[in-house]
Parts: C-alpha cells; structure tokens; sequence
C-alpha cells in the first residue's frame, strides 16, 4: 500500500505549532535540541537564515524529518550545504522512509548549484545505504571527531534513450502481486524493453502508461526515465498512446515501488 507521504517545510507550513508539537515527541538527544532551537526562535541564527527543516508527513503524522542548512556543528564557512538532524520516528523505521528525505535534499541541492552536500555523523554503515560516501573525519565546536560524508550530485544525459520507440514484454500485469512482496500490487502495467539489456545484465526495466487493463506485450515512446540514485538502476517511462503525465503524475503513479528508493526524474519536453 502506497502511503499518502508529502514533504512539507516547516517555516511555511500552515500548522507549524502542531508539526513543533510533534518534533517535541522524539526521544533523541539531538532532536529535543532541535525542538529547543524552534521553541526559542533560534533555528536560523545557529544554522543560517537560508536553512530550512524538511518534514516527511501523512497527513497530521509526522515520520521522519531533516534540516537542509547552510552550516552545522563543524565550525567552518566552506563547506555548504549541510544536512542533519536526521530522524525517523520508531514505528516508521525499516521502511526507507529518511530516503525521501535525503532524495529532496540531494534535489534542491542540485537545484541551488552545489556540488555535493555534506553530513557530520557518528553512524557508520546508514548513510553509505542512501548513495553516500566517508570523505574525511573533522572536529566540531567542542573538539569532538566527526564523520563527515558528501552525497555528490551528477547530471546524467539520457538524450539518446528519451523519446526512444521501444517494444517490450509485461512480467508484472497491472493488478498482479509482487513476487517477493505479496502486499505489492501493481497499479500499472510493468515488464522490460526487448534486447536492451541494463547495467545489471537484465533486460531494460520499464513502467507502462497507456493500458487500462493489464497486457501482454507493449510498444510506445519513452517519455521519462527514473534513475534510482542509491540503487544505480534506471527505470524506463514508456507511453504507448501518445499521453503525457505529468511530472506528479508520474511519480504518483510508480510511488508504489519506488517510495523505498531514491530516485531522480529525467524527462525530455519534446518528447
């Protein structure tokens, strides 16, 4: 079942009373600081005025939430931007449900023209699951080490794939289960394109938008393709009758799956 998640940012939401309210229910060192921060007006002046704090939601519930900053707890100018202050609220963990987040993240970075953005951590072994990397150990304010990771950005050219005519094969017919996930069912038709092969060796994945009933077989345009960003695997967008969804409605549509990766939407305008 695909929940009804959004991603709000707390400085322009319409509630932000209850979304404090909630933050107020962590039970993390680190988050009842950041409530502190909120409580007392003090969130721009320690993080920069540009900073945000994104909200993963359902509704009134909140699951996991993050801050895109303009710095953090290590005491340089240089490097920006940061983000922290990551968390998932217990009965929403194992879900992958903070890759929302740091999908958003890795976007508006992208979309503000930073290379890459940066974490300080004591974990090891959680961010290198969201396409993050070690880069080097650093010393906060108080002289305690770090782990610093950078999630780079990259611009792919998929020029040559979109508004490609493509036939294909349905493996996974709309209204049909999951063969590991029985709990999955496909709201759309899903197979592979015929003798183009994918980086795992497998024939090219492909979501199919057109049929309103499960098929068989399939041939249309490739209008999107989805590159998961910590799973290295593109997905195809194909359209066999000449529609156009658009951008929401096409990840609205693949969310079913794709609400347990990161994932960035290429798309071409003349296609």
């Amino acid at each position: 079942m695909v929940m009804n998640m959004k991603i709000i940012e707390y400085f322009s939401s319409e509630c932000p009373e209850h979304w404090l309210s909630e933050i107020g229910r962590c039970d993390w060192r680190a988050g009842q600081y950041l409530y502190q921060l909120l409580r007392d007006s003090q969130f721009h002046s320690l993080l920069g005025e540009r900073s945000k704090l994104l909200l993963l939601t359902e509704d009134n519930h909140l699951i996991a939430f993050c801050t895109y900053a303009q710095r953090d707890e290590i005491p340089t100018e240089e490097l920006t931007p940061w983000t922290g202050f990551v968390y998932t609220f217990p009965q929403d963990r194992g879900k992958r449900r903070i890759g929302k987040l740091l999908e958003y993240v890795y976007l508006q970075t992208k979309a503000d023209g930073y290379p890459c953005v940066y974490i300080s951590t004591d974990h090891t072994g959680l961010y290198e699951k969201y396409d993050c990397t070690f880069w080097k150990t650093m010393q906060d304010a108080e002289g305690n080490d770090c782990r610093i990771y950078r999630m780079e950005i990259e611009s792919r050219d998929y020029s040559g794939i979109l508004g490609r005519q493509v036939s294909g094969t349905i493996d996974r017919p709309m209204g049909s289960a999951h063969p590991r996930h029985p709990d999955m069912i496909y709201p759309i038709n899903c197979g592979y394109v015929d003798g183009v092969f994918a980086g795992d060796g497998a024939e090219q994945d492909a979501y199919v938008f057109g049929p309103s009933k499960p098929i068989r077989t399939f041939t249309g345009t490739v209008i999107a393709l989805l590159h998961r960003l910590n799973d290295r695997e593109d997905k195809w967008i194909v359209s066999t009758d000449g529609s156009r969804p658009d951008r929401d409605g096409i990840l609205q549509a693949i969310a079913f799956q794709e609400q347990y990766y990161m994932g960035e939407l290429y798309e071409r305008a003349d296609c």
